[in-house]
C-alpha cells in the first residue's frame, strides 16, 4: 500500500483512538479502518493477510538469456505459481489468483554470500497467475540468477526454489 494510504490510515487511527478512555481499539477496529482507507480493491489482500492462512507455492523453473543486437540481454524466466488456503487442521485448498510479485535479475544469488545491492540488475513487479508462465525481462548486463519473490516476502511452500541460475542461450 502506498505512503499516502499509510498516512491517512495512521491519522484516522490516532484521531479515533489516541488519548481516549475505554473502549480501546481491537483488531476488528484496525481491520475496519484499514478496509475503509484501502478501499474495495484491496479487500482480497486484507483478507489473505489478516483473516486466512494463505500460502503461495512460487517456483522459478528455468531461466535462459541471450544478447540482443542492441547489446541488451533478454532473459526468459519460466515460473509456476499456486495460491493455497489452509484450514486449522492442515488441509490445503488451491484457489485461483492473479497478483503482482517481485521478479528480478541478479549478478549474485540473493541471500547468499557475496550478494549486495549492486548485484541487482532488475527488480520489478509482474502479474502472476495460477500455473506455468513465462516472464521476459531485459537488462544491460548478463544476469547470473533470476527469480520470483527473490527476497521471500510471501509465505511460500518452499522458498529455496524461488531463484535459479541463468543459462546462456545462443
Amino acid at each position: 500500500y502506498t505512503l499516502s494510504l499509510h498516512d491517512a490510515f495512521r491519522s484516522r487511527l490516532l484521531k479515533e483512538y489516541a488519548f481516549k478512555a475505554a473502549p480501546y481499539p481491537n483488531p476488528r477496529d484496525f481491520l475496519r479502518l484499514l478496509r475503509e482507507e484501502a478501499g474495495p480493491g484491496h479487500e482480497q489482500l486484507i483478507s489473505d493477510l489478516f483473516e486466512r492462512i494463505t500460502l503461495h507455492d512460487l517456483k522459478a523453473v528455468q531461466a535462459t538469456t541471450h544478447q540482443l543486437p542492441d547489446g541488451q540481454w533478454e532473459t526468459t524466466l519460466q515460473v509456476t505459481a499456486r495460491k493455497l488456503y489452509a484450514d486449522g487442521t492442515g488441509k490445503e485448498t488451491e484457489t485461483p489468483f492473479q497478483a503482482a510479485f517481485a521478479v528480478g535479475l541478479f549478478t549474485a544469488e540473493p541471500g547468499k554470500k557475496g550478494f549486495k545491492a549492486e548485484s541487482v540488475l532488475l527488480l520489478r513487479r509482474e502479474s502472476v497467475h495460477n500455473g506455468a508462465q513465462r516472464i521476459v525481462l531485459r537488462s544491460a548486463t548478463a544476469p547470473a540468477y533470476a527469480g520470483i519473490d527473490p527476497y521471500n516476502t510471501h509465505i511460500d511452500r518452499n522458498t529455496d526454489d524461488n531463484v535459479v541460475a541463468v543459462q546462456r542461450g545462443p
